[in-house]
Order: C-alpha cells, then sequence, then structure tokens
C-alpha cells in the first residue's frame, strides 16, 4: 500500500557543495469519482480518508445535502462509484449558527493542526484542515497535499461522524480563495478561517452568504475580513478606525 511520505536519495547542494541525502517527500494517487454511472471528478490526494474524501467532496460541492442522500459508496482500486437517489426530496430547515466564537477558540483550534501536521514537518509538502464543533469542542484534522483534499476530508469525516456542522468552525493553512470558501458555505459552516490570506472572491463570497470570514491567524491577531452571523469576540482588543 502506498504511504502518504516516501524517502528517496537526492543531491543536496549546500554552499556549493554537493552531497547525496536522504529527502522525505509526499506522494500522490489517483482516484476516479464516478456519480450514477457518469465521471464527475478526478482526484489526485495522499492516501487515507477515501471514503471522507468523497463524501466531503459531494456536500461541499452542493451534490448532496447529508450521508442519507448516497445509497451507496463503492472504492476499489482507485476508482469510486456512488449511487444517489434522484426520487429523494428532503427538506432541510435553515441551519442555526451559534451566536459567536471566540480568539481563544480560534487559537485552540490554530495549535491542534499545527501540532498535528508530521508530514508537514517532514517534507514541506502538505497542507492541513481542522473542523471543530463549537459547543463540544470535539474536532478532526488531517493531512493532504491538496488543501481542497483536506478541507473535504475533515467535513467528509465530520458529517460521518454526526458533527453539527452549522456549530463549526473550519480552518486551514491554506488561502481562501472563492472555491475553498464556497465549499465552507455549501456545508453549512458559518465560520472559515486561515493561517494565511484571502482573495477579494473568497471575501465577497463570505458577504454574500454572510459567514465569518478570517485570514492570517496568528498568537498576535487576525483579519477579520467580514464578520457574519457569528460575531467574533476579542475582549482584550480594542477597535481602531482610522482617521
Amino acid at each position: 500500500m502506498t504511504e502518504p511520505v516516501t524517502e528517496i536519495q537526492c543531491i543536496r547542494i549546500t554552499k556549493g557543495v554537493r552531497n547525496i541525502e536522504e529527502e522525505r517527500i509526499a506522494t500522490e494517487v489517483g482516484l476516479t469519482l464516478k456519480i450514477n454511472n457518469q465521471v464527475e471528478n478526478q482526484f489526485l490526494y495522499s492516501v487515507g480518508l477515501d471514503e471522507q474524501l468523497v463524501y466531503g467532496y459531494l456536500l461541499s460541492s452542493g451534490i448532496i445535502k447529508s450521508v442519507n442522500d448516497v445509497d451507496r459508496i463503492d472504492l476499489e482500486n482507485g476508482q469510486c462509484s456512488v449511487m444517489i437517489s434522484k426520487e429523494k426530496e428532503v427538506k432541510i430547515e435553515a441551519p442555526k449558527f451559534p451566536s459567536s466564537v471566540s480568539f481563544e477558540q480560534l487559537l485552540k483550534a490554530k495549535n491542534i493542526l499545527t501540532s498535528n501536521q508530521q508530514n508537514h514537518k517532514a517534507t514541506r509538502g502538505f497542507h492541513g484542515a481542522i473542523l471543530m464543533e463549537l459547543s463540544s469542542g470535539r474536532w478532526f484534522t488531517c493531512e493532504d497535499i491538496g488543501r481542497h483534499n483536506a478541507v473535504d476530508k475533515v467535513i467528509g469525516y465530520c458529517l460521518q461522524k454526526g458533527y453539527s456542522l452549522s456549530d463549526s468552525m473550519l480552518l486551514l493553512t491554506g488561502r481562501l480563495i472563492s472555491n475553498i470558501v464556497q465549499k465552507g458555505i455549501n456545508s453549512g459552516i458559518p465560520v472559515i478561517v486561515s493561517m494565511t490570506v484571502s482573495t477579494a472572491e473568497g471575501i465577497k463570497i463570505s458577504k454574500e452568504h454572510n459567514r465569518t470570514l478570517i485570514g492570517c491567524l496568528s498568537e498576535e491577531g487576525c483579519w477579520l475580513y467580514h464578520e457574519g452571523s457569528v460575531k467574533l469576540e476579542t475582549h482584550t482588543c480594542v477597535d481602531k478606525v482610522s482617521d
């Protein structure tokens, strides 16, 4: 079975001197997704959490609304076949979002995420994501070579485990580009956070859907791109407005 990290011999050049050294690098595998016998997507991803990747992709892409929408899922030899009943029409109630999230909760999620990025520490080749349920504090985190895959995996895992996604925040290491933000929105997640920056389009989408979008999270602070229906508690901060 393929492992997410492998070792190779590589030429390391340091101050003009060449040496043969062992280097740990990320690996990738492929998966073809078919929905109702039609090819939907092809993934290049880090091995592991294959089923969760598929469920997360289906939800974050707006293809399903819950696990009950999937009649059958078969995974074998780089192929995934999903059967979705087109006859099901389940009324989905409007999500009830929490009133606030604290800066301390953001930092807790960040610290959990960074402490669990063992593959990235070894190779510098992985993205990470964590989904944390705000009321309970339970969480799940993973790594993948693709930031979209990491997001889909944590969403898929938490969907299967019965997390309340409308009571959760999503934190990732990659940029908040528009389709990443849209994944969080489609999944019903009210707070979307990154350790790096957002694009203008990502901010625009968060405003259109009134989701709280936060970037450049660190111990010192963050960018509050948009404060949606979930307010950010910053008790120790003083708002300053430029003249």
